[in-house]
């Protein structure tokens, strides 16, 4: 399964045409979490042969719509998706919910934390070297169960023997 974004022009209007049919799965849940209201919808849609031509394998698109109200705001984010698997809408849901998770809890930490986002860090093999430094450094302190990221780095700093024991 992928996402489907505008630079596929192309599939992406195919897909947001099938939103205007009969889908062959749907599924719906609501949340409501420290004040975030969030319904999703997702709708399941078989791909027509065109498609799956170009894009060897393609069986299902998906639609995932998110409304989201927060602080009195509310937003709608569409999102789209095609896969190579027949499957039902709520496993797909729960798929890119648990996809999601895992791409904004490493993001996040990785842009809020270790602000990579701001990084002048920007030519060569560099960026790619320097992400996967703080890549290991994240996977070393959850492997040693040290979740609060930015308090671990503050103590392991200067502490060279701490940050060895912590890599044996």
């Amino acid at each position: 399964m992928i996402g489907v974004k505008k630079n596929q022009l192309k599939l992406y209007e195919h897909i947001e045409g099938l939103t205007r049919q009969k889908p062959v799965g749907w599924f719906s849940e609501m949340e409501l979490n420290k004040g975030r209201f969030e319904r999703r919808e997702v709708k399941v849609f078989n791909l027509s042969e065109d498609i799956s031509e170009v894009w060897n394998g393609a069986k299902q698109a998906v639609w995932v719509e998110r409304n989201v109200k927060k602080k009195g705001k509310a937003s709608v984010e569409n999102a789209y998706f095609i896969s190579s698997f027949e499957g039902f809408a709520e496993l797909y849901c729960y798929g890119i919910r648990s996809h999601w998770s895992i791409e904004n809890s490493l993001h996040w930490v990785k842009d809020v934390t270790l602000k990579e986002d701001a990084s002048k860090i920007r030519s060569g093999n560099a960026p790619a070297n320097i992400s996967t430094i703080r890549n290991w450094a994240l996977n070393i302190f959850r492997k040693n169960k040290m979740e609060e990221i930015a308090k671990n780095i503050r103590l392991v700093s200067n502490d060279i023997e701490k940050l060895c024991q912590l890599v044996i």
